[in-house]
């Protein structure tokens, strides 16, 4: 993992776990950056592996997603059931099992939404279903760039189309966030930039992102959009919101990686890099570690602010431990099947971007 894309990873778990922690803050924002980071890492090893070998692995391409996902993800699976069993908490089993099987999104679609220590798990969902599906079909369309990209734009600008057609005729507001029919096009904006900066496609325009007067420009114009997003609601995340916020999250994502500056120096921090790479299983416990946490610090008469910090460090400890435990070791496998190593991303970026 690049460093600076570890400390974007740090800050958008810190944003969903201040939102489920119970401040005002926009988590939508968090998940929208790792779906656009997943669709461009993703196609970026797929790109780097066929520019490497001539072709890609679709084997060693599923035995690696599943060595990176599957062992933390069931290690809290079946923890937050123990946990919850114990506790005497009631387990919403339908959901749970979804959960298993990654289809939560499609529960929590069709069922209302229903918190507990597995509704997060939409997300997770979203992100296999296109780890499943996006390698058969960039293989499907070849080593011919153009048509990759232009046939991503196409997807993009239809689910865009569809997901406004599904607001317009009162589709539950819980499957437009939720289902992968709705929400692929964010994982496809990171998808097309990598495949533009890898065949070096519109150079100008990435020497105009890569300026470096575009960051403020960039963090402004999604920070209006967050605010659209509070002032109007719903029909603008829907329509406006979730069309446009991808985008700019891509871009911000290659100005992070095509200059180092003062200002964005801080995601290259060893403690940033390190939250960063530790943000999966950040998301996974978030949800299990916060309320016992919240509950146990307020019985003692904890100040609110003191209580969001050490419930933080609680959830931050929890990860760390699932993350040198359970995710390392198996890391530590899937470098045996020669995973292209990321550091590479950031200088063939720079070079596209003439840095």
């Amino acid at each position: 993992m690049i460093p600076k894309l570890n400390g974007l990873r740090a800050l958008s778990a810190f944003i969903v776990v201040a939102y489920h922690y119970g401040f005002y803050v926009p988590a939508g924002f968090g998940v929208l950056s790792f779906f656009v980071m997943s669709g461009f890492l993703i196609t970026w090893l797929l790109l780097k592996e066929r520019d490497r070998t001539g072709s890609v692995s679709l084997r060693a391409f599923y035995l690696r997603r599943a060595l990176r996902i599957f062992p933390a993800f069931y290690v809290y699976w079946l923890l937050a059931v123990i946990l919850l069993s114990v506790a005497g908490v009631r387990i919403i089993w339908p959901q749970a099992w979804a959960s298993f099987f990654y289809v939560a999104n499609y529960y929590q679609g069709l069922n209302g939404y229903p918190s507990s220590a597995f509704s997060h798990t939409w997300s997770l969902g979203i992100e296999e279903q296109f780890y499943l599906l996006w390698p058969l079909a960039f293989l499907l369309l070849g080593n011919r760039p153009r048509l990759t990209f232009a046939s991503l734009i196409g997807c993009i600008a239809a689910i865009n189309v569809y997901r406004i057609i599904l607001h317009s005729v009162g589709a539950p507001e819980e499957y437009i966030y939720t289902a992968l029919d709705t929400r692929l096009d964010h994982l496809l904006v990171g998808c097309a930039i990598a495949v533009a900066l890898n065949h070096k496609m519109g150079p100008r325009v990435w020497e105009v992102v890569a300026r470096r007067d575009a960051l403020p420009v960039i963090v402004g114009l999604l920070a209006v959009s967050i605010i659209c997003g509070n002032v109007y609601g719903i029909p603008y995340r829907n329509t406006i919101g979730f069309a446009i916020d991808p985008t700019l999250i891509g871009l911000l994502m290659v100005r992070l990686l095509s200059r180092n500056d003062r200002v964005t120096a801080w995601l290259d921090s060893r403690p940033a890099v390190y939250l960063g790479t530790m943000s999966y299983s950040t998301y996974l416990y978030q949800q299990l570690v916060l309320w016992p946490a919240g509950r146990i610090l307020r019985s003692v008469g904890t100040p609110e602010a003191l209580t969001f910090v050490l419930c933080t460090f609680a959830v931050w400890g929890m990860a760390a431990c699932s993350y040198e435990l359970v995710e390392r070791p198996f890391l530590r496998l899937k470098e045996t099947w020669a995973t292209p190593h990321p550091q590479r991303l950031h200088v063939s970026t720079a070079k596209t971007l003439g840095r």
